[in-house]
């Protein structure tokens, strides 16, 4: 009996269990591990996790399927083509929390966006298809998880290809359906930069809080009145990133 797995059946990411169970018996267990430590030694495969492999090397592609989520934040601007250089982590926006892991060299970090964890579509890679945050959604993404963003690229980004009219009104859907902390956020990072009706929009948001808001740690530091919020970052001295 020929104990090997033909490469080309397998999908491009996969689970040693699923692919059994999809078989309906046809695949056992030792046929398939045979399969899969001689293509590990061929370095046709790649091993991910425990019983999981994928057969292509793309890291982007890997991000996607294995966390089952969309690529966002500056690993999103670097497919777009506003970031040149490859950062060693490889952000991916998913529902809940999960653990990073190292593959290919390179940290995968999964970004719990709750309830906004939406606003892709699918970009292809390669000849696949992956799902990457709208450019007006990763710049939302990046004012509402402010740990795994990087405001130079963001700012940078902004100067080397503005948001159109439409892609305001998407970046303002995203900031109405959220909290008062992401409005301010939004709007006091986009002030000088954004469209008056746009910042008006968000102005009246705003004041709908109570309480002031604060862009990252709990400190009383960089205070802007206008939108009520403690800067500990000073994000804005990116603004004019080039």
């Amino acid at each position: 009996m020929n104990k090997l797995i033909n490469i080309e059946t397998l999908p491009p990411v996969f689970e040693v269990r699923k692919i059994i169970g999809l078989s309906g018996g046809k695949i056992t267990r030792r046929a398939l591990n045979y399969s899969i430590s001689k293509l590990l030694r061929e370095k046709r495969l790649i091993r991910l996790r425990n019983g999981i492999y994928s057969k292509v090397g793309d890291i982007f592609y890997i991000a996607y399927r294995l966390y089952n989520g969309y690529i966002g934040f500056s690993s999103a601007l670097y497919l777009y083509g506003l970031k040149e250089e490859i950062e060693a982590n490889v952000y991916v926006c998913i529902t809940s929390s999960a653990k990073p892991g190292r593959i290919m060299g390179r940290l995968i970090v999964p970004v719990n966006m709750g309830i906004n964890a939406y606003g892709a579509s699918l970009m292809e890679l390669s000849g696949r298809e992956v799902l990457v945050s709208t450019y007006a959604k990763t710049i939302f993404d990046m004012l509402s998880r402010p740990r795994y963003a990087n405001y130079f690229d963001m700012y940078r980004s902004m100067k080397l290809r503005p948001l159109g009219h439409d892609e305001w009104k998407e970046l303002l859907h995203y900031a109405g359906n959220s909290n008062i902390t992401d409005i301010r956020r939004i709007g006091y990072a986009m002030e000088g930069i954004a469209p008056g009706w746009f910042i008006k929009e968000l102005g009246l948001l705003s004041k709908k809080g109570y309480r002031a808001s604060f862009f990252f740690r709990h400190e009383a530091k960089n205070y802007n009145g206008k939108w009520d919020i403690y800067d500990s970052l000073y994000i804005r001295r990116w603004a004019d990133a080039v």
